[in-house]
């Protein structure tokens, strides 16, 4: 499924059940809401978009997910997160707020690479706590601008 050029009000699980792959190209995202969605079969393209609410809490991009070339404007929450068995690639966007990773387990590498973290990230962040962040295939992190290894556990 590909939707392009759209406004898009609600992007939820119900939007994407039944599809192997689903592209978001060149859209304005009012809410994305995978709140709770333990495990998300769909390969998630989101490229050349603004979204202005990104609500991922408890959601694991199984079938991995693509954020590209994207603004998004609000704090996000993503916790007990991962669990992906293909790749997570974060390139080329803008995140105006703090981008919360809390006691995400990584199965298959996250990239991270030519962002700009206005307010930072906790990715890399929280070193030897209980809660902190596992990378089982590791991570590529280049050239991001902002802090990426702040040690907080929530929202800032």
């Amino acid at each position: 499924m590909v939707k392009e050029n759209q406004n898009i009000d609600i992007l939820n699980q119900d939007d994407l059940n039944g599809h192997s792959t689903y592209q978001l190209i060149d859209c304005f995202i009012n809410t994305i809401d995978l709140v709770g969605v333990f495990e998300l079969n769909v390969n998630l393209i989101i490229e050349n978009c603004i979204i202005n609410n990104l609500q991922i809490h408890s959601c694991w991009f199984v079938n991995g997910l693509s954020v590209k070339n994207t603004i998004v404007k609000n704090s996000v929450d993503y916790q007990m997160g991962g669990h992906n068995i293909k790749p997570i690639i974060i390139e080329g966007s803008i995140f105006k707020s703090f981008f919360s990773f809390f006691d995400c387990q990584f199965d298959n590498v996250i990239e991270l690479k030519n962002n700009i973290f206005e307010k930072g990230t906790n990715l890399l962040g929280n070193k030897g706590e209980g809660f902190e962040n596992s990378f089982a295939a590791g991570f590529l992190i280049d050239n991001n601008v902002g802090k990426i290894d702040i040690s907080e556990v929530g929202i800032l």
